[in-house]
């Protein structure tokens, strides 16, 4: 014979179990939708300078890249025959339009400048981002086109975050590219998505960050641990100037010193910028920035 109390404490236990079940079905789907909606994040990043009005000073251009994408390009032009090009590279989730100052001030240095959309950035085609992967070999195409323009032309990179971290990868992989200036960028991808998480808790969860990496790339079908620009500079021999900001709040100045630990280069330059944050790199110490920039376009567009 049951007992009441004996009844009610198994139809407690038989909820308890229940509920349990529902919990872990519902943790299940949970992870696999935060690790969807995460893994599409990093690959999808919000655009920025959609459908920007064009500088009446500037031009623009549209090239379609091997695999269909079209590339939306800005440019501007000195007066007089280019002495130099140069991309200027934006950083994720931005577009050229934040490029427009950067385009001018090298038009007035003799310098035929063009800012490019990456692939799932701003006007330009492209479901996915893959942060050099597919990118480098996108810079390579506008260097060749720039170079059927203007035969025999230096072409330089100058890219900031993202963007650096793209070109450091495209001259790894073309030796053609004849200077760059770097700005703010990482050494290893999986790496610095592990350093964004310990920044942001303590917890014992830094290995979500590559796991989301690892799923981002599956999603976007490029393997995140070829995306490495500290390796990529071991292959460089161009000139570079590489500037980080020693208070960068999104990517540690120790992610700027490990690129440089890995340079193999006589003509790379590591200049740590006090008071510099990732945003704010030029502020931190104006005065040695544009001593630093301009000395470096000097000896490679006026070879002063």
């Amino acid at each position: 014979m049951n007992r009441p109390g004996n009844t009610k404490r198994r139809r407690i236990k038989r909820r308890l179990a229940i509920a349990g079940v529902v919990l872990a079905v519902l943790g299940v789907v949970s992870c696999g939708f935060t690790t969807r909606l995460v893994s599409e994040a990093i690959v999808q990043p919000a655009r920025k300078g959609v459908a920007a009005p064009l500088p009446e000073d500037l031009a623009a251009r549209t090239f379609v890249l091997p695999d269909k994408v079209e590339m939306r390009v800005w440019e501007a032009r000195p007066n007089e025959l280019p002495k130099a090009a140069m991309l200027v590279l934006h950083g994720v989730s931005d577009s050229k339009a934040s490029q427009v100052e950067t385009l001018r001030y090298l038009a007035r240095r003799g310098v035929f400048a063009l800012a490019p959309d990456f692939r799932a950035h701003g006007d330009s085609g492209g479901k996915f981002a893959t942060y050099g992967y597919l990118e480098k070999k996108d810079l390579t195409l506008l260097r060749k086109v720039v170079e059927k323009e203007f035969p025999g032309i230096p072409v330089g990179l100058w890219g900031t975050s993202y963007g650096g971290a793209v070109a450091l990868q495209a001259m790894g992989a073309d030796e053609n590219f004849d200077f760059a200036i770097i700005e703010s960028t990482f050494a290893d991808l999986r790496e610095i998505a592990r350093d964004q998480v310990t920044m942001r808790t303590t917890l014992p969860v830094s290995g979500l960050g590559p796991y989301f990496v690892n799923e981002a790339g599956k999603l976007a079908s490029f393997d995140p641990s070829e995306v490495a620009p500290e390796r990529a500079i071991e292959k460089v021999r161009a000139p570079v100037l590489h500037l980080h900001g020693e208070a960068d709040e999104l990517i540690p100045i120790s992610q700027g010193w490990r690129i440089a630990s890995h340079a193999k280069g006589s003509n790379y330059r590591f200049v740590p910028i006090s008071r510099g944050t990732h945003y704010h790199l030029r502020a931190g110490d104006p005065a040695k920035y544009k001593r630093e920039v301009d000395a470096f376009l000097d000896r490679m567009v006026d070879g002063r």
